[in-house]
């Protein structure tokens, strides 16, 4: 009897080792994601001073983008973007010139459900606007500020493989700038909607 009372006791120990070894190894956080995203880029411009925005309009632009991810914690984590994006400037139906955005951003995300195939998530924080390279049709001397702004941000992650997911984002980004087109300064709101879709590695 006491040798079976043994023997049932370490199956239990073994069985509870074994069981907690099974939930540790689920539970290993895999800080890095490295994601590859087509991203769908749609200014909401609106211009101020003399600049009437039934005139004068900013393209959309579909572009590439890289961006790296840091889980901090299964639920919190921090994402970096990176990507440029090219817009005509249109002008009473005509393109009168073009310039390029380079808006990188860092924002926080929290995961509700991190262990779920299908993995909701929700962020904020900041996004900065580089242009470069504007150019006006007639040679005008055209330039744009760079500027500081805040970012908002949804979207989903779907486990596809192993370390594999397929990623659908959205982001609306702050971006309050001014263009200098002569001797003349414009206030604009670019304030872009940012469509993503995407897969990423997490390591």
């Amino acid at each position: 009897m006491k040798n079976v009372s043994r023997m049932l006791f370490l199956f239990i120990v073994l069985n509870l080792g074994f069981t907690a070894i099974a939930r540790a190894d689920e539970d290993v956080l895999k800080h890095y994601v490295v994601r590859l995203r087509t991203l769908y880029v749609m200014p909401t411009e609106d211009f101020h001073n003399s600049l009437s925005p039934n005139n004068l309009e900013i393209t959309n632009n579909v572009t590439g983008e890289l961006d790296l991810e840091y889980y901090f914690t299964h639920y919190i984590s921090a994402e970096l973007i990176a990507g440029v994006t090219r817009h005509e400037i249109i002008l009473n139906g005509s393109v009168v010139g073009s310039t390029w955005l380079l808006p990188p951003s860092i924002t926080v995300k929290y995961h509700p459900f991190p262990f779920a195939k299908v993995s909701p998530y929700i962020g904020g924080g900041i996004e900065l606007t580089f242009p470069f390279s504007p150019k006006m049709a007639n040679g005008s001397n055209f330039s744009v500020d760079q500027s500081v702004g805040w970012a908002a941000q949804t979207g989903v992650d779907i486990a596809i493989k192993d370390n594999l997911y397929f990623n659908l984002d959205y982001k609306f980004l702050n971006a309050d700038t001014k263009f200098r087109l002569g001797t003349d300064k414009y206030r604009v709101d670019l304030n872009p909607h940012v469509f993503g879709v995407g897969v990423g590695y997490r390591f």
